[in-house]
């Protein structure tokens, strides 16, 4: 598997860390991406330029959940399952669900697991996350 290695107190102060970890979603339109994820999630856009290959929404302060998102423009289209996905846990996973597909997801699939059901779904360029919670 992995090795991990063994650090003391003393170790962490000559290691360098990162000030703050985003995520980075690539799509065709950052515009359009940025928009979807502004509207379900409360964060607020960035001033960027016209046409720009990145546009990033920021969350808002005293918000759980990654420091911001940023929308990068790319070439190519999405083929295969992401490794790495947005999960993001409600109270009521039926109302945001519908609202969501609305605004252009499309759900993938649906497991329940007793109190908490897990849907998997892709946002308007086909990047896959999860509402998880109760019905």
């Amino acid at each position: 598997m992995y090795d991990t290695p063994t650090t003391t107190g003393a170790d962490r102060k000559v290691l360098a860390f990162p000030l703050r970890i985003g995520v980075t979603i690539d799509c065709p339109d950052p515009d359009l991406g940025a928009t979807f994820w502004e509207r379900f999630l409360g964060y607020q856009r960035r001033p960027h330029s016209e046409g720009s290959t990145y546009v990033t929404v920021d969350c808002p302060e005293n918000v759980a959940g990654p420091p911001h998102l940023t929308f990068q423009r790319v070439p190519e289209t999405k083929t295969g399952k992401a490794r790495v996905h947005l999960d993001l846990f409600v109270d009521n996973a039926q109302p945001l669900t519908r609202q969501m597909l609305a605004a252009g997801a499309h759900q993938i699939s649906v497991t329940d697991a007793g109190e908490w059901t897990t849907r998997v779904l892709t946002d308007p360029a086909g990047n896959e996350f999860c509402v998880i919670g109760p019905d």
